[in-house]
C-alpha cells in the first residue's frame, strides 16, 4: 500500500501539471510509469505489466486519491496510458465558513454516525470544518465572544458550573448538550454514498421479499432514503435508447443486499430530473401486506386465536415473528365468505422461512458451544491510515497558509496546529510522522518544517510553512481541504435529519443554503437523499416542541396507558426508533409523594419549582438531583394536548439521559452484563454481509474479542439490562442474523434462546387452531 507521503507527493505532482502554463502539458498529464514511481510501486521495466499484488496496490492508491477528492482521468495516447487531474482553480471556488453556532449543531449531529460504517467520514468532515472555517479560529471565536459551560462533578457536592471562553483547540466540547441522532448502521453505507456521489456503477445480489435471490448488474445509484426503520437504495439501470426523463427508478432495501461490488466505471447519463426522494418515499409504503400469526402462549384466560400483523417480506416477517414468540400460520383465512380460506404467496413463504429459521438456530445452539481460552481488549480504530494522514497534511497546509497571512509569513507552530485535530475524538494529531517521511523520501519538499533535532532518526518538527509557486506546492492542493463529493452527500443527508429533529430551528436551513453556494451539487443531493422516519404523530410531536409549551400526553399501550404532564425539550432518534425527550412531572410528583412521608418532609421541594423560580427571575439554571428526564417512544404516544407554560430545567454538557447516551455507555461499562457471540462464516445474514463486514460491525460494539490466527472469531459485548430489555435485545439480534451469530454465553441466556426456539418449534408441529384472524 502506498504511504501517505507518497500519495501526497503524487497528488502534488498531478496538481502542478494541471496548473502548468502551457495547454499541452496540462492536456498530457503524467505517464503511467511516473505515476507508479511516485506511488512507490515498482515495475520490472518501463511499460511492463504489473503483478497481481502490484495491480491491487495501484487500484487502492488511485481509489485513496479519489476518496481524498482528486478527480483523476485515465487516457491513452499512441504510446502509453497517461493520467491527468481535473482541477479547478482555488480562486474560482466559494468558501464555506460555518459560524460557531452552526458548528455547534453540526458537531452534535455528525456524531450520530459514531459506531457506524460512516464514522470515519463524519470525523473527517468535522476536521475539515474546524480547520478551514474563518469563524472557528481563536481570533474569530474571541471576537464573537463565544463561550461554553463546563460542568465539573464533585464528590458529595453539587456540580461546579463555570463559563469558559471557547478556544479552537477545544472545539470537541463545543456542541449541543443533547445528542439527538444515532443512525442505523448498514455494512454497505460507505459504498452506496460513494457510488451515488461519484456516479459509479455497481452489481449486487438481492434477496426479494419472498426469499428468492436475484443479481442486478450495471446499476447506478439515484438516491438513498432512510424510512420505516430501513435504508433504501433508489437505483437506475443503464439508459439504453431512453432519454433521462424516461429512466425509471427502482427501490431496494439495503438490508436485503447480500453482496455488492462497486466498479470504477461511471454512469454518464444523468439521474432522471423528475426523481425526488420525498415523492419516491410515498411508493415504499405500498409494499405492506398482512400475515396471520398465532401467539402459542397467550395471556391468562385469553384464547389462542390467530391475528394479523403487517409484513414487508417473507424473511423479515419470519425474523419479526420469531423474536415476538409468534407462529406464522401456513394459511391465512381472509374472512371473506366469497373467497373462503386462501394461501397467499407471502403467507406461505413467510411460514416456510420461519420453519427454516427455527431449524437452523436450534441446530446451531444445541450442544456445547466452542469457547475461546483468551480474550483481547478491543481498542478504538486509530487515525493512522493513509487517507486520514493525507487529509490531515492538506488541512495543515491550508491552516498554516492562513496563519502565515496574518503573522507576517511566519511558520505556524505545530503545538498550535496539532491540537486542532482534537475536534473529532479529542486526540491531537501528530503531523511529524508524515512530514518526516516526505523529507526522508523526496529531495524536493513543497513546504518548510523546522526540525528541533535534525540529526535524530525521527526528528521532532516544530512548525510548518507552505511554499507555493515554481518548484513548490501546487495551489490546487488547497482544493482538497474542501469536502469531497462523498462527504458532501453524507453532510446533506445529515442536514436532512437535523431539519426534522430540530423543529423551529433556523440553523439546518441556513447551513444548507450556505453549502449550496460553496458546492453547486448540494441542491441535487438534497433532492435525492432523504431522512424521513415515519410515525403517525411525528408532525404533532414536532409542532408541540416548536410551541415551547408543556404537554399532556397519553402514553402506554392498548391495554394500559396513562396521561402524563411533561416538559418536552427534544426529539431523539436511536437507530430506528423516535423518542420524545422530556422532563416527566408525573415521575417527579410520585417521587415527592414518597419523600413527603419522611421526617424531613418540610424540606422537600420539587426540582421543577426551582427551575420555574430561576426562569422567572432570569437567573441561570443549575443542576438538581434527582432528575426526571424520560424518553417516550413516539409509537406509544396516542395523543398530545397543551398543558400551559413549560418549566425550564437545567441541561448541561454532561447530560446523559437520552437513549443515545445509555447506548453509548452500555458497551463501555464493563460492570454491565456481557454476552459472548461467535461469528460464523455463513450466508444466512440479514443483509448478506461478508464475514469481514459482520466482524467489523461487532468489533466496533465489543469490549473484547477472541481470534484464531489473524481472524476474529468471538466478541464480548456489554449491554444495559434494565427490566430485562437488554437480554431481549440480545436474543432478537441473534435471531435476526439467522445463523451468522451464535450466542455462546452466558449459559442462562443461551438456554433461554434455545427454549424460546424449541417452544415455537413444538407448537408448530402440534398445529395451530383455525379461526378468523382478529386485528391486533
Amino acid at each position: 500500500m502506498s504511504t501517505a507521503a507518497q500519495l501526497f507527493m503524487t497528488l502534488n505532482r498531478l496538481a502542478t501539471v494541471a496548473e502548468a502554463p502551457d495547454e499541452a502539458t496540462r492536456r498530457n498529464g503524467i505517464s503511467r510509469d511516473e505515476f507508479l514511481s511516485l506511488l512507490g510501486i515498482k515495475t520490472s521495466a518501463p511499460g511492463a505489466a504489473l503483478s497481481e499484488a502490484s495491480e491491487r496496490a495501484f487500484e487502492r492508491a488511485k481509489q485513496t486519491l479519489r476518496d481524498a477528492g482528486a478527480r483523476i482521468t485515465h487516457f491513452t495516447t499512441d504510446t502509453s496510458g497517461r493520467y491527468r487531474l481535473n482541477a479547478e482553480a482555488p480562486d474560482s471556488l466559494t468558501a464555506w465558513n460555518p459560524t460557531a453556532e452552526e458548528f455547534r449543531l453540526l458537531n452534535a449531529e455528525l456524531r450520530g454516525w459514531e459506531g457506524t460504517e460512516l464514522q470515519d467520514e463524519a470525523y473527517r468532515i468535522l476536521r475539515k470544518i474546524a480547520l478551514t472555517s474563518e469563524h472557528l479560529t481563536d481570533e474569530a471565536l474571541t471576537a464573537a465572544n463565544v463561550t461554553r459551560i463546563e460542568e465539573i462533578k464533585r464528590d458529595n457536592q453539587p456540580s461546579l458550573i463555570k463559563t469558559v471562553k471557547q478556544r479552537a483547540r477545544d472545539l470537541h466540547a463545543y456542541r449541543e448538550h443533547i445528542q439527538r441522532l444515532h443512525f442505523s448502521d448498514d455494512p454497505h453505507l460507505y459504498e452506496l454514498f460513494t457510488a451515488y456521489a461519484q456516479r459509479k456503477t455497481l452489481n449486487f445480489t438481492y434477496q426479494g421479499s419472498d426469499g428468492d435471490i436475484k443479481t442486478y448488474e450495471k446499476v447506478s445509484v439515484a438516491g438513498l432514503i432512510y424510512s420505516y426503520g430501513s435504508w433504501y437504495l433508489v437505483a437506475h439501470f443503464p439508459l439504453g435508447n431512453k432519454t433521462p426523463e424516461e429512466r425509471k427508478t427502482y427501490t431496494y432495501r439495503t438490508d436485503r443486499i447480500r453482496s455488492l461490488d462497486v466498479f470504477s466505471s461511471t454512469d454518464p447519463a444523468p439521474i432522471n430530473p423528475a426523481y425526488e426522494a420525498r415523492t419516491r418515499l410515498k411508493k415504499i409504503s405500498g409494499y405492506e401486506e398482512t400475515l396471520a400469526v398465532l401467539d402459542p402462549n397467550p395471556g391468562t384466560g385469553d384464547p389462542a386465536a390467530p391475528f394479523t400483523v403487517p409484513s414487508y417480506g417473507a424473511v423479515d416477517s419470519a425474523i419479526d415473528a420469531t423474536c415476538a414468540g409468534w407462529l406464522i400460520q401456513p394459511r391465512h383465512n381472509t374472512g371473506n365468505s366469497a373467497s373462503g380460506a386462501s394461501v397467499t404467496g407471502r403467507q406461505q413463504d413467510s411460514h416456510a422461512a420461519q420453519q427454516e429459521l427455527l431449524r437452523d438456530l436450534i441446530a446451531l445452539h444445541t450442544g456445547e458451544p466452542e469457547t475461546p481460552t483468551k480474550w483481547f481488549p478491543t481498542t478504538q480504530r486509530s487515525r493512522n491510515d493513509a487517507l486520514d494522514a493525507l487529509d490531515d497534511l492538506i488541512l495543515a497546509l491550508h491552516r498554516a497558509d492562513r496563519w502565515a497571512d496574518v503573522h507576517d509569513e511566519a511558520p505556524m507552530p505545530l503545538n498550535k496546529l496539532n491540537p486542532l485535530y482534537r475536534v473529532d475524538n479529542d486526540n491531537a494529531a501528530k503531523l511529524d510522522k508524515i512530514i518526516n517521511a516526505i523529507y526522508e523520501d523526496f529531495d524536493e519538499v513543497p513546504f518548510y518544517s523546522e526540525a528541533k533535532n535534525p540529526d535524530a532518526p525521527t526528528p521532532a518538527r516544530t512548525n510548518l510553512l507552505p511554499e507555493f509557486g515554481d518548484g513548490a506546492a501546487s495551489l490546487t492542493l488547497l482544493n482538497y481541504a474542501r469536502l469531497t463529493d462523498t462527504e458532501l452527500a453524507i453532510l446533506v443527508f445529515t442536514l436532512s435529519a437535523a431539519d426534522l429533529m430540530y423543529p423551529g430551528d433556523p440553523r439546518p436551513a441556513a447551513i444548507l443554503a450556505a453549502l449550496a453556494e460553496a458546492y453547486p451539487r448540494t441542491a441535487d443531493y438534497a433532492k435525492h437523499l432523504l431522512f424521513a422516519p415515519e410515525d403517525p404523530l411525528l408532525q404533532d410531536a414536532r409542532a408541540a416542541l416548536a410551541s415551547g409549551r408543556a404537554l399532556t400526553i397519553t402514553y402506554g399501550n392498548s391495554t394500559r396507558d396513562a396521561e402524563r404532564v411533561v416538559d418536552p425539550v427534544a426529539l431523539t432518534l436511536h437507530r430506528d426508533r423516535l423518542y420524545l425527550h422530556a422532563w416527566c412531572r408525573a415521575s417527579e410528583a410520585r417521587h415527592l409523594a414518597t419523600l413527603s412521608e419522611s421526617p424531613a418532609a418540610e424540606n422537600v421541594k420539587p426540582a421543577s419549582a426551582a427551575g420555574e423560580k430561576a426562569a422567572s427571575a432570569g437567573a441561570e439554571l443549575t443542576p438538581v438531583e434527582p432528575v426526571f428526564w424520560r424518553n417516550f417512544r413516539l409509537t406509544r404516544i396516542s395523543s398530545y394536548a397543551p398543558a400551559g407554560e413549560a418549566q425550564a430545567h437545567y441541561i448541561g454538557p454532561n447530560h446523559d439521559s437520552t437513549v443515545n447516551d445509555w447506548h453509548a455507555k452500555q458497551h463501555k461499562t464493563t460492570t454491565n452484563p456481557s454476552v459472548e457471540l461467535r461469528i460464523h462464516p455463513t450466508d444466512h445474514t440479514p443483509g448478506g454481509e461478508t464475514l469481514e463486514n459482520l466482524t467489523a460491525t461487532y468489533k466496533r460494539r465489543s469490549a473484547e474479542h477472541a481470534r484464531k490466527g489473524t481472524k476474529t472469531t468471538h466478541v464480548r459485548v456489554h449491554y444495559n439490562n434494565i427490566a430485562g430489555a437488554g437480554d431481549k435485545n440480545i436474543l432478537d439480534t441473534v435471531i435476526a442474523h439467522r445463523g451468522a451469530l451464535e450466542l455462546v454465553g452466558p449459559a442462562h441466556l443461551r438456554a433461554a434462546l434455545l427454549d424460546q426456539l424449541q417452544t415455537l418449534n413444538a407448537s408448530s408441529r402440534r398445529g395451530a387452531p383455525a379461526g378468523v384472524p382478529a386485528e391486533k
